[in-house]
């Protein structure tokens, strides 16, 4: 899917190894968001430790995934759509316990694209 392609050649930069191989310990997110992009890593590949002030569970925090929405939040975006693109699906804590889906309430999105290797899915906040 051509949606990854930013993610692989970010990887590379990094030096880290290819989404979904044996090696792989790694995950990568990109945030698009109003006219700005975001690239975040979960904490083990992260070489910016960044402080994470939005309110998520202790195991979405160390997460690419509130690595993205705390850069947005701190760059002062609120509001609007968004698409969040991530190269592995979303864990339970992120995706099914709801991490992604309070960030981005805290952010004041109105709908997030949320795209993985198994699919997309829109979400729509009222």
């Amino acid at each position: 899917m051509e949606e990854f392609e930013d993610l692989v050649a970010c990887r590379e930069r990094m030096g880290l190894p290819i989404a979904g191989s044996d090696e792989d310990r790694s995950t990568v997110a990109k945030l698009e968001m109003g006219n700005a992009t975001f690239f975040g890593f979960n904490s083990g590949s992260n070489p910016v430790r960044r402080r994470i002030t939005l309110k998520v569970n202790p195991i979405s925090r160390t997460h690419a995934e509130a690595d993205v929405f705390q850069q947005a939040f701190d760059f002062g975006l609120r509001g609007g759509m968004a698409r969040l693109i991530v190269d592995r699906d979303l864990c339970r804590a992120c995706g099914e316990k709801g991490g992604v889906k309070g960030m981005a309430r805290q952010l004041g999105l109105e709908v997030l694209e949320v795209i993985t290797p198994s699919g997309r899915e829109v979400i729509i906040f009222s």
